[in-house]
């Protein structure tokens, strides 16, 4: 009897262990989502890691960052390979169109990811909606 008692002590002191951090990392992430929800509107950037692939072959000539009254975003200007015009690299980036990606489990809110050619370069911007 006393062997099952302790089984039992054990195993609850193992889920609450499991348990508390995990309901603290939940609480975190719905606190975080709903900060940007509110206040990432302005001056809130997506992280890098939601900037998307560029091909090989094309290579990123400029970084960096763009603010007006709805908020700011991420460019990054890309000149496409030898013989590519920049609405092929924009298709082949899945950039054709604007896009809005899901929140993630370390990003919690939606982006929108575009992208525009001009002077030969593809301009991809990229921010919270």
């Amino acid at each position: 009897m006393t062997s099952r008692t302790a089984l039992r002590r054990r195993t609850k002191h193992v889920l609450v262990a499991v348990a508390v951090p995990l309901g603290l990392l939940s609480c975190l992430w719905v606190l975080s989502f709903l900060w940007l929800q509110v206040f990432g509107t302005e001056g809130a950037l997506p992280p890098k890691s939601r900037l998307p692939e560029v091909p090989s072959g094309a290579s990123v000539v400029d970084e960096g960052t763009e603010c007006a009254s709805g908020g700011c975003w991420r460019t990054i200007t890309v000149v496409p390979a030898a013989g590519q015009a920049p609405e092929d690299l924009a298709r082949e980036m899945g950039l054709s169109e604007e896009l809005s990606l899901p929140p993630t489990l370390f990003d919690p809110a939606s982006v929108y990811v575009g992208a525009e050619p001009r002077e030969g370069k593809l301009i991809v911007r990229i921010g919270y909606q």
